[in-house]
């Protein structure tokens, strides 16, 4: 529903109707830090520039067991919500999108900064790290429970 209208409705009006009340805000402190649990939201920020409801473009990694799926948002899918997402689960000249932290970061720099958002590149590649440090660390907890 949010998907269809925002093909028609322009971002800014589009923020101003969902920043203060959305299903996907969370208010912490009295309601002075407002975070945002939505797809396509690098920062998980209640802002403008990170909303992904607001905006036509945006971006999302997510965890996997070996690595990360990149997430863009399609502008084909302005009018068909089921064409809205575009998956990236491989890096050029890779054989996985896997846990190889520079491939990785080499293809949300590409993609991500390289035609699609610029601004979010940092943003990004932030995630990208944060994910991949916690992914060396589940795996390590698992090998070393394994051994005892």
């Amino acid at each position: 529903e949010i998907a269809t209208m925002s093909a028609s409705v322009a971002p800014d009006l589009l923020w101003m109707l969902t920043r203060a009340n959305n299903s996907f805000l969370v208010k912490r402190d009295g309601g002075r830090t407002q975070f945002c649990k939505e797809q396509f939201n690098l920062k998980n920020q209640n802002s403008f520039k990170f909303s992904g409801i607001a905006n036509s473009k945006g971006c999302d990694l997510q965890p996997t067991e070996n690595g990360a799926i990149l997430t863009i948002k399609s502008q084909k899918g302005k009018t068909k919500p089921a064409q809205l997402c575009k998956v990236t689960k491989r890096a050029r000249g890779a054989e996985r999108f896997d846990n190889d932290f520079t491939k990785v970061a080499k293809c949300i720099k590409n993609t991500v900064g390289g035609y699609y958002r610029p601004d979010l590149t940092k943003h990004a590649l932030a995630r990208w790290t944060k994910l991949h440090k916690s992914i060396k660390k589940a795996k390590s907890k698992g090998a070393a429970a394994a051994k005892k």
